[in-house]
């Protein structure tokens, strides 16, 4: 049975929403800025955006290289050209063999090769833990957020989305479902095991219940905004977790806090410190949900250099 005309608009409506939806949130943030300066540019030297011509493409990468821009932000951009095209139901220039040339050819350029953060491992953990403040909610939110983030190996957009309801106990301590991740675009969601530790300190089923227990959260977000009177706001974002992990690595005294740090070194300290006590790859991928076990022992491989080499005492 056809729709009548009300109908027709609202299944309209849904589907165009379930096809933004598709699109992941930080995806879409950075294609919207990733458009607005390819419209700016192609203003600037009287080009037309939309529809954009190959070689228009190409010159505008060309100028992304030679103003800074690293490989994955450029392929990114052209990216987000790309899906502005298809969805306006016109030809990709993603394939375009000036297009595709060229990303070839800057990849050879200017490499490929992602910059790397500093793992967080055991030690420098304990020594953010030292560093925050002894009493009030910010001290239970953050003790909560790093030994969380840390112990679950956690992606900063998964730690923030994490909602009261995610949780549920265990002997050993909690289950914590991921609903949607980088490796999970789909939704289906992974469950990952997540530990008491012996020391209070340090321990993310003590940290997390002690914070939610003060913080009289009961339902929804679990790691929210403080405001200046200790007022709870909406949920945290992923720039603050970022900035809490580059925050106390700073207060801690670690080298390199201003630029070494990420919100991804708690994921990779995780990875690394697991490696170091021997846990096999296997069982360190329950927690992480790599699907590529390539991926899970470049972590282990990078900081583990010194420790593998040979060249030690040689000389």
């Amino acid at each position: 049975v056809a729709p009548d005309g009300s109908a027709l608009a609202d299944l309209v409506a849904r589907a165009a929403k379930t096809l933004d939806d598709a699109v992941p949130v930080n995806t879409k943030r950075a294609y919207e800025g990733d458009l607005r300066r390819f419209a700016a540019w192609c203003t600037s030297a009287g080009l037309p955006a939309m529809p954009a011509a190959p070689a228009t493409i190409a010159i505008y990468m060309r100028h992304l290289a030679d103003t800074g821009h690293k490989v994955s932000t450029i392929v990114r951009a052209v990216g987000a050209i790309a899906n502005a095209h298809t969805r306006a139901g016109r030809p990709s220039p993603w394939t375009h063999s000036l297009v595709a040339d060229m990303r070839v050819a800057l990849g050879r350029e200017l490499g490929v090769r992602p910059a790397k953060k500093c793992a967080a491992g055991d030690e420098v953990l304990r020594r953010m833990l030292a560093a925050l403040p002894s009493a009030g909610l910010l001290a239970l939110r953050d003790r909560a957020l790093l030994t969380i983030g840390w112990c679950g190996a956690f992606r900063r957009s998964e730690l923030v989305a994490l909602d009261v309801a995610d949780v549920s106990r265990a002997p050993k301590g909690l289950v914590v479902l991921v609903g949607r991740s980088k490796t999970d675009q789909e939704g289906a969601g992974e469950e990952i095991p997540i530990f008491f530790s012996n020391a209070a300190e340090c321990c993310p089923v003590r940290s997390v219940d002690a914070w939610l227990v003060a913080a009289g959260i009961s339902e929804g977000a679990i790691f929210r905004r403080l405001g200046r009177r200790q007022e709870l706001g909406e949920r945290l974002s992923p720039a603050a977790v970022l900035d809490r992990v580059k925050h106390y690595a700073k207060l801690a005294g670690l080298p390199f806090a201003d630029f070494g740090f990420s919100a991804h070194s708690l994921r990779s300290g995780f990875i690394t410190t697991a490696a170091r006590r021997g846990r096999d790859l296997d069982s360190i991928m329950v927690t992480t949900r790599h699907r590529s076990e390539r991926v899970a022992r470049g972590y282990i491989q990078r900081e583990t250099l010194h420790e593998r080499g040979a060249g030690e005492g040689l000389l």
